[in-house]
């Protein structure tokens, strides 16, 4: 089912096949995130690519441009692609993904968090794209620790075997151990980083540091 959802979500303005990061940011749409949470933290990321650092900061990379994916997650079957393949390269594209990222959609709303089986369909997401990239990185953000099936940890192994780093942003207002619990069970791969934001209203800081951080982040040789 995936490879069939990959296979047509589209390359939207892609200039070649060859980019410097193929990213893919999994956004927690479960049941402990608000309607207004989900608002912040979706109009949060679409802000953080609207601003001239994170366009600049893609044009200074080798290739000057980036693959971004948008997948919302939940429980154990709920995830999906809201927003597929964009290209990023310049300040027109970074916009133009702004504005998909503004008009998704909530996907889910009163799911469990399964951490594990996000990182499970964002690895395949980001292990079977069209794309040629030094690296493959899955941003996980989200309010609260794993709550069903199995913990994380085995899911984020597999993904740093298959050659993924897996970040995360703590969203901290409901859990303030939640950044210790990322970092032991979620996190993962080379240069792999943890950002934390003291609730949702802190995350627009916390996501565009966290993008920068990304894009900048050298390959590993």
């Amino acid at each position: 089912m995936l490879a069939l959802i990959v296979a047509s979500s589209g390359l939207r303005g892609q200039p070649g096949s060859d980019v410097d990061l193929v990213l893919v940011l999994a956004l927690d749409c479960s049941s402990s995130v608000d309607k207004q949470e989900f608002v912040l933290q979706r109009d949060g990321l679409a802000q953080a690519f609207r601003s001239e650092q994170v366009a600049l900061a893609i044009q200074d990379g080798a290739l000057g441009r980036i693959a971004v994916a948008v997948v919302q997650w939940s429980g154990f079957r709920e995830h999906d692609v809201t927003l597929d393949w964009h290209v990023v390269h310049d300040r027109a594209t970074a916009r133009n993904l702004a504005s998909g990222i503004e008009s998704m959609r909530r996907r889910y709303r009163n799911g469990a968090t399964s951490i594990s089986h996000a990182i499970r369909y964002a690895t395949a997401l980001a292990t079977t794209s069209r794309f040629s990239a030094a690296r493959r990185v899955i941003d996980i953000s989200g309010d609260g620790k794993n709550n069903v099936n199995n913990q994380p940890g085995a899911m984020r192994d597999q993904a740093v075997a298959a050659g993924v780093t897996i970040n995360g942003l703590a969203i901290l207002n409901r859990a303030k151990d939640l950044g210790d619990y990322y970092r032991k069970n979620v996190i993962g791969g080379p240069n792999s980083f943890l950002v934390t934001a003291e609730n949702f209203q802190a995350y627009l800081a916390a996501i565009k540091k966290k993008l920068l951080r990304e894009i900048s982040e050298p390959a590993v040789s």
